[in-house]
């Protein structure tokens, strides 16, 4: 009897942590991991406004798409001006 208690606690529980796993993913509830601000670059192509800066003058393309992608990082105001990197 114990044995079947046991197998259903673990059933649910499973259930329960599968449910969890497509709820966040479908909810983006972990979206600020990869939030375009925190570090205050562009997410994994630099991570300060110097690196970006750098960055950006040998990938405008790259610079633009992302800046295109995520119009509310403050970064791609400041560097951006007039199609060309400040």
């Amino acid at each position: 009897m114990d044995d079947k208690k046991l197998g259903i606690i673990l059933l649910i529980t499973a259930i329960f942590l599968l449910g969890f796993s497509f709820y966040s993913n479908l909810t983006g509830i972990f979206s600020f991991l990869g939030d375009p601000l925190v570090g205050g670059g562009f997410g994994v192509m630099c991570k300060s406004e110097e690196d970006c800066r750098e960055f950006c003058s040998n990938n405008m393309g790259r610079c633009n798409k992302y800046c295109t992608n995520n119009p509310t990082n403050k970064l791609c105001e400041r560097l951006f001006v007039n199609g060309g990197v400040r």
